[in-house]
């Protein structure tokens, strides 16, 4: 009788605190925005992806949309963490990279901080881009995503 009352309030409290804890985390989601703007670029810009590399979660390459302006998209379902590697590389309409680059990003629940990301272009793929080679500066930024109104 003793063993049967303990599972029912071990139980009990197990499913109160799941109850209890679960609740904004299921409701509650961030995800890390990617903008580049385009208007510098020399070269042939078709298609993009980002990539990140964190602490706790390794998100593999997300299709990123690409205007005739600027690259666009985000990263979804990144976990609270400090020092999230985000990799972004662009390619050309043959698929070959003509830029690449990476930058950290530090997610958190209260201040949003946004960071630069510097993509350096590939000299061999780009030739537009010179002997120093050309640089597209973007910007990551962290998005707080609500499961009742989506992103």
């Amino acid at each position: 009788m003793k063993r049967v009352l303990r599972d029912v309030m071990l139980g009990g409290g197990c499913a109160l605190l799941v109850a209890c804890a679960g609740d904004d985390e299921a409701t509650t989601s961030f995800a890390i925005q990617v903008h580049v703007p385009l208007a510098t670029s020399p070269c042939d810009v078709a298609s993009a992806t980002a990539s990140l590399s964190g602490p706790v979660r390794h998100i593999d390459p997300t299709p990123l949309e690409v205007t005739d302006d600027a690259i666009h998209g985000a990263l979804l379902d990144v976990p609270v963490g400090r020092q999230h590697q985000v990799f972004v590389e662009v390619y050309d309409s043959s698929g070959l990279e003509v830029y690449s680059g990476n930058s950290t990003v530090d997610v958190t629940t209260g201040i949003e901080i946004p960071a630069s990301i510097f993509l350096s272009s590939n000299g061999k793929n780009c030739p537009g881009g010179g002997t120093e080679n050309s640089r597209l500066i973007g910007r990551l930024e962290q998005i707080t995503v609500d499961a009742a109104s989506g992103p």
